[in-house]
């Protein structure tokens, strides 16, 4: 469930720079300083990106059943006030697929443009997350521990440039397979994206999804809950 110029700072505190860019290099080499990024004798103990990918694919196809969904989009205002639309739905996954069918949302125009072209294109009908990392050229950047998981910093190039999204930078939680932020980078400007995660009947399931896009000053917080998971 991943969809995302100068360094800029987000509205949630994470710095986004564009790929490819000489400011993204050489925040790369700061990074890589920062986090430890290993030297040569290290180096072989980093997992290759198809081993990352690999472990969130895997992550994401044992889950099958259904969950309630909730989203709500603000449009150039904080999140302490009301949205401008609220949608709700059922999420349905299978194996790494999803598809979700909104039954309810906010009346009008606007958050009916909003529920077809915004909510329906990132989230029916989505692809594995696995699949869908296979689409870039990945390199690792970084690395750090967390609560002594293993997280590493993936940027990723499209393999076909006339695709959206262009790009990607990422913090995955390789021991568990999870996405937990980073940045989608499109034709037409960048989507921040945080990931929070429970665990729940033994399985980590992403509970909370929100999304960013500065160029439109819009924050989209997508919440689930009341799992239902299919029978083995």
């Amino acid at each position: 469930m991943w969809p995302p110029t100068a360094p800029r700072q987000t509205s949630r505190g994470r710095c986004a720079f564009p790929f490819g860019s000489p400011a993204a290099a050489a925040a790369a080499a700061v990074l890589m300083a920062a986090v430890g990024l290993p030297g040569e004798r290290a180096a072989a103990q980093v997992p290759p990106p198809e081993e990352i990918v690999a472990r969130v694919a895997a992550a994401s196809a044992s889950i099958s059943g259904t969950a309630d969904a909730v989203f709500k989009l603000w449009i150039k205002k904080p999140l302490t006030e009301r949205s401008n639309c609220v949608f709700s739905g059922t999420l349905r996954l299978d194996q790494g697929r999803q598809a979700l069918g909104i039954d309810q949302r906010t009346a009008g125009t606007f958050c009916w443009a909003v529920n077809q072209y915004v909510v329906g294109r990132l989230f029916e009908a989505s692809e594995p997350v696995g699949a869908f990392l296979s689409r870039f050229d990945l390199t690792v950047l970084g690395e750090k521990l967390v609560d002594d998981n293993r997280y590493y910093l993936v940027e990723g190039k499209a393999r076909d440039p006339k695709n959206n999204p262009r790009g990607l930078i990422a913090w995955i939680d390789y021991d568990r397979g999870l996405v937990i932020d980073g940045t989608l980078q499109y034709a037409w400007g960048a989507i921040d994206v945080e990931q929070r995660y429970s665990l729940i009947n033994g399985v980590w399931v992403l509970t909370e999804q929100v999304l960013h896009a500065a160029k439109f000053d819009a924050t989209l917080d997508a919440a689930f809950g009341n799992f239902r998971f299919a029978s083995p």
